[in-house]
């Protein structure tokens, strides 16, 4: 059963009267997340979490708003298999060679998106989650999950001395940038708190940060009162949740919680293969 659930739902949002408005989608291997956007306001009309896919190939609770017409729809992928290229190497001919350094399966699509001005990203996205987003979102306009953190955390102010983390669930993304322009990207899988201190120490170690002076910048599902917070602040004594504010929210809701959703409203352009 699913155990989807409204977050928020503005009281005004009729989804027969959908002009001006956006729909931004999140979706992972079982679930996705919504928003509901007024585009010009950047006001936050619906949020929802936790949703079968099931809901988007074929919607039942939230058709009238899956169905609606709206201005413009995107989704983020949360694909865990991707390979990052320095732009000026990146060839379209080469596309099917990136792909041998990937794992793939029967049924998946590289897609290739700028993740900054600098590199190109070649990233996997499964046939279920295409299958979802089939007949709903244009493969322009689908995202790796990594670009809309980079442009979210771009939208803000950033320094040497941040690393960025954003939690979904399981996932752990971690992003650092140097003088401005991005120096690491990576995602991770962890089973436990000890697993996602071992992760984030692990990247602070290799980019050769000083642990008592880096700020850890959460996002996602995650609050400081975490027992898996509380480990990592363990070795990492400055942990703040990240105030980068892009949409604007429902009283009682913190920016941090929406972080990527609200920082696909960044995202406008792609190299299609």
């Amino acid at each position: 059963m699913s155990k989807g659930r409204y977050n928020y739902y503005d009281p005004e949002y009729d989804p027969n009267v959908t002009e001006g408005y956006e729909l931004l989608l999140m979706v992972n291997d079982q679930t996705f997340s919504f928003v509901v956007l007024q585009t010009d306001s950047k006001r936050v009309l619906v949020w929802g979490e936790e949703y079968d896919n099931e809901e988007l190939r074929a919607p039942s609770d939230l058709k009238g708003i899956l169905t609606a017409k709206y201005i413009d729809v995107k989704a983020i992928v949360t694909s865990a298999t991707f390979t990052i290229i320095p732009k000026e190497l990146y060839k379209e001919s080469d596309l099917s060679e990136y792909g041998r350094f990937l794992t793939l399966k029967p049924g998946d699509t590289l897609l290739v998106n700028e993740i900054d001005e600098g590199s190109i990203v070649v990233f996997k996205v499964d046939e279920g989650t295409l299958k979802s987003l089939k007949n709903r979102v244009a493969q322009k306009s689908v995202f790796f999950t990594g670009k809309v953190f980079v442009a979210a955390i771009s939208f803000g102010r950033h320094d040497n001395t941040n690393l960025y983390a954003h939690i979904e669930g399981n996932r752990l993304q971690l992003l650092h940038f140097r003088n401005g322009m991005l120096n690491f990207y990576n995602s991770f899988e962890f089973q436990n708190p000890d697993e996602l201190m071992y992760f984030i120490v692990l990247t602070a170690n290799e980019l050769e940060l000083n642990l008592d002076e880096t700020s850890l910048m959460l996002s996602g599902e995650v609050n400081i009162s975490d027992k898996k917070i509380h480990r990592v602040s363990d070795l990492l004594p400055k942990v703040y949740l990240n105030q980068t504010k892009i949409v604007l929210l429902p009283q009682g809701f913190l920016p941090h919680q929406i972080l990527l959703l609200s920082g696909l409203t960044l995202c406008a352009s792609l190299v299609e293969n």
